[in-house]
């Protein structure tokens, strides 16, 4: 049995076959028990705790190497023309510089270590909420997104006018996170769909004493989608959900797919961080509200999600 591991030390020898290939191949596909996908989830919740860990630490050298570097620089100034010790004030310019390099390096292993923060947040959560309304003798089918996004490659780059600014530029990345679908106890089968839109917007100004800046602003737009197909075709009774309905953000609406009606509920986020895209997401019991709230509507509503 694989030990539990501090989060920061944790090593990727540390996971299970499964979790390990998760985390290499950046995906988790087929068709997986409650009890197997919930231990999946767990260890890979771990792994992104960790990854939590070394890029906050990462930050913290990095921002050390920064202001090192301000330091470190009239130092030499200081050192080198004042008390004429050229080799000592370039030594005392080098080492905040190697600090902020090794902070770049760190960060950028960190990154290419980490999940999506919707798998901690939304996914995990909401399957260990459920686990009592699972069919014991079905497997849920996973389709699930570990990559996130890279910055370098986005969906669609376009310059905007610019206003006041000298530029303004704005990146869209898409992501879709996972579908799930996941079969209950009294036959019905509650599917998930999540996705991202992010939106990167860098704007280049000068400043009143002339001086050339830059900004970032991030924008994610998340998208969750909760169906309810039910086992037989019924009737459902949307009037008794109209009322707690968010219009603003929420979209009720019902499709039929082989031969059944399906009830589907859309609910849309909005998330905004600078400089770096934001690590906010859906929360399991939002998503747990929605298929309540989907469940309440069939006629004589029992069984199913509680």
């Amino acid at each position: 049995m694989t030990k539990p591991a501090v989060p920061g030390k944790m090593k990727i020898t540390d996971l299970t076959p499964a979790a390990r290939a998760a985390v290499e191949q950046k995906a988790v596909t087929g068709g997986w028990d409650g009890k197997s996908l919930g231990k999946l989830l767990s260890e890979l919740d771990r792994w992104d705790q960790m990854a939590e860990v070394r890029k906050a630490h990462a930050q913290k050298i990095f921002m050390t190497g920064a202001i090192g570097c301000v330091v470190g620089f009239f130092l030499f100034f200081v050192v080198a023309f004042m008390v004429e010790a050229p080799l000592v004030a370039l030594g005392l310019a080098a080492i905040p510089v190697a600090i902020l390099i090794t902070g770049i390096r760190m960060k950028r292993a960190a990154r290419a270590i980490d999940l999506p923060n919707e798998l901690r947040i939304s996914l995990r959560p909401m399957i260990r909420q459920l686990s009592q309304d699972l069919h014991p003798d079905e497997r849920i089918k996973v389709t699930l997104n570990l990559a996130g996004i890279d910055e370098k490659k986005a969906n669609a780059a376009k310059d905007l006018p610019p206003g006041r600014n000298r530029s303004l530029k704005q990146n869209q990345y898409d992501e879709d996170i996972c579908l799930l679908r996941i079969p209950l106890l009294d036959g019905s089968e509650a599917v998930l769909h999540l996705s991202n839109t992010y939106f990167k917007l860098v704007r280049s100004y000068t400043t009143s004493r002339g001086k050339y800046k830059s900004k970032t602003k991030w924008k994610k737009l998340t998208s969750v989608t909760a169906m309810l197909v039910p086992p037989v075709r019924i009737s459902w009774e949307p009037a008794s959900m109209q009322q707690h309905i968010d219009r603003r953000t929420e979209r009720l609406s019902f499709v039929e797919k082989n031969g059944v009606m399906v009830a589907r509920l859309d609910r849309y986020y909005k998330f905004k961080a600078a400089n770096e895209p934001p690590a906010d997401a859906a929360p399991a019991a939002d998503i747990l509200k929605m298929f309540v709230r989907l469940t309440a509507m069939r006629p004589r509503a029992a069984g199913g999600l509680q």
